[in-house]
Order: C-alpha cells, then sequence, then structure tokens
C-alpha cells in the first residue's frame, strides 16, 4: 500500500481506502525512514491511524527536523499531515515511509574546520625550577651581573621570583623584580594572580605595574579557542556530496556532506577581507560554486564572548631600580569586553586611586566590508579632572591595507600611570598605509605624532619599500623625518641574503641626523637539536667604528656566547652563560632555558633509552634514568614517547607513548613504568643425560607457574627466585631439578644448563 500526502497548514479530504478494522485504532508501527530519496540508517516510532502518521518531536529531531523551525516542543506529538511543506508515502507492506522535506524544515549538517579532539586536563607534578642568565665583561667596573628566575610549581598552582645579582668591583647588590603566585582554572578561563602583576588595559588606556591582587580571563587557557567571529557558510547538496572550501585562491577545508543542507563553521580564516568560495560536487561530477566577501578582525569578540580583569593593590615605583618600592596608597583598575554581536564589542574601563577616579567606555563596529570603526570617551575627576576621546578607522584588503588612530586629551585629565608621574599625552595620533605590490613588493607610509603637556611635540613621517626575492635575498629602503625637528631625519638601505645552512649575511646603510653609519654582518645561530654558532659584524656608527666576533654553543645544558668587541679602538671581551636547573623527582637536570612547559621522562633507573617528541628523537636518558624535555605547549597535547627497541630484554612496560598537557610555566612528569622480571631459557636432561623431550610437564614451585619441555630439551621459566625447584613429569618419569640464579647486570636473558633432572619416588605437583 502506497499512500501520499501533501501536507498544509489545513488538511484537505483523505484518500477513501479500504482498511482492515483494525486500522481504525491507533497502534505504534516501526518504520525505516527514507529522506529525499535517501535511504537512512533511522527507525523511527510511528502512530498510525487509517494510512495517517504521527510522531514525537524527539523522532522528528532525530531525523533531522529543525524543531525551533516549526515552533513544537520536544515532548510534543506531532501529525505529520499538519507540518506545512511536508509530503510524505508511507509503505505499509516495506515498513517504510519516504520524506520529502525541503530545507528550511531540515537541520543543516554542520561541520568545523577548525575542530580538534578534546584535550585532557592540563596536569602539574611538584618541583623547582631556576632559569639564569649570567653576563661577564673584561675592563669594566661591571664584572658580572646574574639574572635568575626561581620557580616552585604543583597542581595548585606557580610560585615565580625574578631579579638580577649585581657583582660589580664596586657595587655589590641583589635587584628583585617581581614575585606572584598565579593559580588558573581551564573549565572558566580565568586566571587569579597574587604579587606583583602588571594592570590590564585597553587601547586606549594604560597599563601599570601594581602589587596586589589580579583576577582576569585567560584565552590562553584554551589554544583552541577562536575568540573573535569567524564566518560560516552555508549551502545545500541535492544528493551526497563533497565540499571545499577556497579563502583567496586557496584551499583551506574539504569533507563530504549528506544530501540537504550543510553549514561550515569556523573557517580558517585571514585578517581584513578576502573572497571565500564553496565549492559543492556530487557523484557526477556536477559542480556547484558560491562566491562570498568576508572580512575578519581578530580584535573584535565573538557574540556573548566577554573578557575581564579586576586588579586592586599598590602602584609599583623605580621598577628595576628598588625592591620594594610601592606607593601607600591603594589602588584599583578594571577592563572588560563583550562582543555583543559579530559586529559590535564594546568596552568599559575604570580605575581609581587617592585624589583621581577614571572612567570611560568604548566599542569596535565592523562596517561589513568596508573594514572597522573604533571609538571611545572617558574622563578623570579629582585632583587630575578632564576627559579624553579616541577614534580610529583600519581597512585591510589583499591590495590595500590603512590603520589610523587618534586620541586627544582635554582639561587636566589623568590615570594611575598619570598619579604616579607619566603624564597622558595630549594628543597622539598614528596613520599607516601599506600598498603590496605583486607578491613580492610593498610599498608603506607612516606617521605618528605625540604631544606631552609642557614638551616639545614630535611628528614623525615615514617611507619605506620591501622588495623580496623568493627566499635568496630581501631589500628594505626607508627614510623618515621628524617634521618638529629641523635636522632631525635619516635614510637606510638594507640588504639580507640567506646562504642556506642557516647563514645569513645582512647589510645596512644610512645617514642620520647629518652622520652616515653602517654595518655589516654575518650570522649562523646554532641548530635546535644543538652544536655551534657564530656571527662577525663590522660598522662604523659616525662617531666610532666597531668590530665584534662571537660564538656561540647551544647544548642540552643551556647555551654559551663568546664575544670579542674592538669599539674605537677599545677591545673588551664578554662570556653569557645561559639555561635552567631543574630540581624534580628526586634529580638535579640541567637544560636550556625553559620559557613555558617541560616534562621529565622518568624510566624508572633504566639509563641509555631514546626519548622521542613528537616522533623526533632529542635524547637518552641519564644514569638516573632521566631526561628532560624543555619545550612543551602548555594547555596542548604533547606527545613523548620511549624507543621500546632499547629497551632490556628483561623489561615490561605498559606503554611507550604519552600525550602529555602541562599546565602553565609548570612541569610534568612522565614516567614510564619499567618493570624487571627473573627468567631464563633452562636446558634440561634426564637422568640417562639425554635431553627431554618435547612436551614433558615442567612445574616452578617458587612461582607456581607451569609450562612445558620444547624441542632440544629447552624451556622457558619466569618469575625465578635466588634458589628455584622444577618438578618435571614426562611419562612414567618424576624428577626434580635444582638450581642457582641470579639476574644479569647487563638485563639479558641467560640461557641455564643443561641440567640434569634428579628422580624422585612419588615426586607430584
Amino acid at each position: 500500500m502506497n499512500v501520499v500526502f501533501a501536507c498544509s497548514p489545513v488538511y484537505g479530504q483523505a484518500p477513501q481506502l479500504a482498511l482492515p478494522v483494525s486500522a481504525n485504532v491507533p497502534h505504534d508501527v516501526y518504520l525505516e525512514v527514507e529522506l529525499n530519496g535517501q535511504r537512512t540508517s533511522v527507525i523511527a516510532q510511528f502512530r498510525e491511524l487509517g494510512g495517517h502518521l504521527a510522531a514525537t518531536a524527539k523522532d522528528l529531531d532525530n531525523m533531522g527536523f529543525a524543531l525551533d523551525r516549526l515552533g513544537i516542543v520536544e515532548t510534543a506529538e506531532v501529525q505529520l499531515d499538519s507540518i506545512p511543506g511536508l509530503h510524505y508515502t508511507y509503505d505499509a507492506a516495506r515498513q517504510i515511509v519516504s520524506l520529502q522535506v525541503p530545507d528550511n524544515l531540515r537541520k543543516p549538517y554542520s561541520f568545523d574546520t577548525r575542530a580538534q579532539i578534546k584535550t585532557p586536563p592540563a596536569t602539574s607534578s611538584r618541583g623547582l625550577l631556576i632559569n639564569y642568565d649570567a653576563y661577564a665583561q673584561s675592563n669594566t667596573d661591571a664584572q658580572l651581573a646574574i639574572w635568575s628566575e626561581e620557580r616552585y610549581f604543583d597542581p595548585t598552582g606557580v610560585f615565580s621570583n625574578t631579579g638580577i645579582m649585581y657583582l660589580y668591583r664596586n657595587d655589590r647588590r641583589y635587584t628583585r623584580y617581581d614575585t606572584s603566585w598565579s593559580m588558573s582554572d581551564p573549565v572558566k578561563l580565568s586566571t587569579t594572580q597574587f604579587g606583583d602583576t602588571i594592570s590590564s588595559s585597553l587601547a586606549w588606556s594604560r597599563s601599570v605595574r601594581i602589587g596586589g591582587f589580579q583576577w582576569r580571563s585567560n584565552f590562553a587557557l584554551r589554544p583552541d579557542l577562536v575568540t573573535f567571529p569567524v564566518p560560516a557558510f552555508a549551502g545545500s547538496a541535492v544528493v551526497p556530496s563533497s565540499v571545499d572550501l577556497y579563502i583567496n585562491s586557496i584551499r583551506q577545508f574539504s569533507g563530504n556532506v549528506p544530501s540537504g543542507p550543510f553549514i561550515v563553521n569556523n573557517v580558517p580564516g585571514i585578517t581584513g577581507g578576502g573572497q571565500a568560495t564553496v565549492i559543492t560536487r556530487d557523484a557526477l561530477g556536477r559542480t556547484v560554486a558560491t562566491s562570498v566577501p568576508l572580512y575578519v578582525d581578530t580584535r573584535l569578540l565573538a557574540t556573548g564572548l566577554s573578557s575581564y580583569s579586576f586588579e586592586a593593590g599598590f602602584l609599583r615605583r623605580a621598577y628595576g631600580l628598588n625592591s620594594f618600592d610601592y606607593d601607600p596608597r591603594p589602588a584599583v583598575s578594571g577592563s572588560a569586553r563583550y562582543g555583543v554581536t559579530d559586529l559590535l564589542t564594546v568596552e568599559a574601563h575604570t580605575e581609581a586611586t587617592s585624589g583621581v577616579y577614571n572612567a570611560g567606555g568604548g566599542a569596535l563596529v565592523r562596517l561589513g566590508m568596508a573594514g572597522v570603526v573604533n571609538g571611545s570617551l572617558s574622563a578623570s575627576a579629582g585632583r587630575l579632572a578632564g576627559t579624553q576621546a579616541s577614534f580610529g578607522y583600519e581597512l585591510i584588503e589583499p591590495h590595500f591595507s590603512i590603520d589610523a588612530q587618534t586620541i586627544r586629551a582635554f582639561g587636566n585629565y589623568g590615570d594611575l600611570a598619570a598619579r604616579d608621574g607619566t603624564p597622558v599625552p595630549t594628543t597622539t595620533d598614528r596613520v599607516t598605509l601599506a600598498l603590496p605590490i605583486f607578491n613580492s613588493q610593498t610599498f608603506s607610509l607612516s606617521y605618528i605624532g605625540f604631544k606631552f603637556p609642557q614638551a616639545q611635540p614630535s611628528q614623525i613621517g615615514s617611507a619605506s619599500y620591501t622588495l623580496n626575492i623568493g627566499n635568496i635575498a630581501s631589500l628594505n629602503l626607508s627614510a623618515y623625518k621628524d617634521f618638529k625637528q629641523r635636522d632631525s631625519r635619516g635614510v637606510f638601505l638594507s640588504v639580507s641574503f640567506g646562504l642556506g645552512n642557516n647563514t645569513s649575511v645582512n647589510a645596512n646603510v644610512g645617514r642620520q641626523n647629518g652622520q652616515s653609519n653602517y654595518n655589516v654582518n654575518a650570522t649562523r645561530p646554532p641548530d635546535y637539536d644543538g652544536g655551534w654558532g657564530w656571527g662577525v659584524q663590522a660598522g662604523d656608527a659616525g662617531a666610532a667604528a666597531y668590530r665584534q666576533a662571537q660564538v656561540q654553543y647551544l647544548g642540552k645544558g643551556g647555551q654559551v656566547t663568546a664575544v670579542a668587541q674592538d669599539i674605537a679602538g677599545h677591545g673588551t671581551a664578554s662570556l653569557d652563560v645561559t639555561g635552567t636547573v631543574v630540581l624534580m623527582d628526586g634529580s638535579v637536570q640541567p637544560s636550556r632555558r625553559i620559557y613555558d612547559g617541560f616534562a621529565l621522562v622518568s624510566t624508572d633507573g633504566v639509563a641509555g633509552i631514546p626519548v622521542l617528541h613528537e616522533n623526533r628523537v632529542i635524547g637518552v636518558t641519564d644514569r638516573g634514568g632521566h631526561f628532560l624535555v624543555p619545550d612543551l605547549n602548555s594547555y596542548q597535547d604533547n606527545q613523548v614517547a620511549i624507543d621500546s627497541m632499547k629497551l632490556p630484554a628483561d623489561a615490561r612496560i605498559d606503554t611507550t607513548s604519552m600525550n602529555l598537557v602541562p599546565q602553565a610555566q609548570s612541569g610534568v612528569l612522565a614516567r614510564f613504568g619499567l618493570t624487571r622480571y627473573s627468567a631464563a631459557s633452562v636446558i634440561l636432561q634426564g637422568p640417562d643425560g639425554r635431553v627431554l623431550p618435547p612436551g614433558a610437564a615442567v612445574h616452578h614451585e617458587e612461582s607456581g607457574k607451569d609450562t612445558i619441555v620444547g624441542y632440544d630439551g629447552l624451556t622457558f621459566i619466569e618469575g625465578l627466585q635466588q634458589d628455584n625447584h622444577l618438578v618435571i613429569e614426562s611419562g612414567p618419569l618424576h624428577c626434580v631439578v635444582e638450581f642457582a640464579y641470579a639476574r644479569p647486570v647487563d638485563g639479558s636473558l641467560p640461557t641455564i644448563g643443561p641440567l640434569t633432572c634428579r628422580p624422585q619416588a612419588g615426586a607430584t605437583r
């Protein structure tokens, strides 16, 4: 029986059908669903009466209906006849219902071009890290200076202290820079910090150093999170098709979609304007291409996304000179941003201390494909009363870009920095115009203007031309002039050559403020894997000629740089040593400089095991079975493994690879639990001196394990002890073997014997 219905808001006269009496009673049927001529794997429950079908909204959702567009709740039962635009055929004999659904009633198939496997929660072990940079120079009173960072980390957070020790001839002291304790929550995307920090700021406000407390959003805890609005492209496929996405004629994504509507989310984008093209191809090779313009600005926040920061404490003074100089007056500061829509992001900032109160708001608005404008208005009260306004515009196109910003302060406008002695500029202007020429040249113009109260203004204009010749060479010609200072101008020409093998040569010549200067240098830094590097340069700064040569060595434990200089006939030599010392898992590990996350690999005392990072061998474990991996990305998957082919023969291991996700500035202990087992091949022979036949039963009394004899009287025994007893049965033969065992130092599995089995009457297992 095939019945076809054309559904509309008012259902007409139903066809007259010869149905059995039972068909007049509503009953449940389970039917296979065909959608727009395509078979699906869905078997759904329907309520049938007289050839008419009804289904729950939940089942309709599973079939691909968009419930929000139908305006029904998930618990409702819906007559299919009441759905506008739906046509269906009910085949009772084949137990199939064929649905013809318009695209506007279907949920679009959605796939994320940036989709990533969910990263496990970040972890941290417990340990202490010391970064250091020691610099010594000859022929000067400044003989030795040592910068250091002491960092303690555990699962709850990170404590950090930085400072520099001066060991000069007439000056021996330690100056503290920053001390803080920080804790991060990847679920809430927030970081809380106690101690020294830098206050938040927006494009139209200023940051200050503050000692106290900070609570802020931290998107770095989710590296996969896209914070700015990204375009999504919708389309429809009549039959299952492939989809290719091109951004500015470069393919960025390829995938497959079923029939019906689809959406491509989180398009890997560009900055600024461009062209996106979506191409669908079906099984017959038919192609449909759709092109749309797009504009991406990373300063905007995606709809509904917010960021914030709040600080409270005391302003830091004489940073880098005094260790504990804080303003006694408390201060607070706060910033917030919110993505109202993909076209509008609003901002707010406020700060206050004794005698100064400041608050303001701003917004960024995307003008379609015409760029983004921004503006703000803020005011201050108290001892420093005034207002500040800003306006800016940015447009980035493939062949043209402009960035302009102006900020004006009126009255005696002030903020926390001004209260501490750094006045707010009364005028700040910036304009940059860039014109890419073909694919290898760029011409740009810029203007920067500053004016501070009771100070001479500065208005600097510059022009630059850059030419890139593949990866071989680049040329840059630039000139500038300060329109407020008559003799302040300059022109510069620089050329760079890449010679391969990580070696480059650079030459610069110019004239500035009436003096000519030049510089020529050649460098070859050490490879990432370690080794030697070098550099030489010569130049003349107008007043003095200089020459310099340096040699570098980068190793597992750090980097050493030796420099010899001659400046106007005065020669000096210097030595710079940088590195890290890690105290973790009961070991002391030297390392090259560690900036973020790292891992300490442990093989439970087994030395000489190769360690791999992202499938690349980077070293072997030391005598204590440790190896430090210094460069891991925090809050991201990092694959660390060991080479199992180099393990001792008597070693057992559960896994040879781990995905490590360290917390920021923390270390993770990657323990590859190795267990050593005592085993040996034993050659057994009977009382007559001949090897035992294959299949003879062997029982090891110490371990309780059973095995059999193989060819040539050879059997393999595990769980060996210092003294061992084997009970052997082979036909009428019942005998016992006793032997001693000592584990070989080299981890090998020895062969013992031949051992003669001693008969023992009535020996049993």
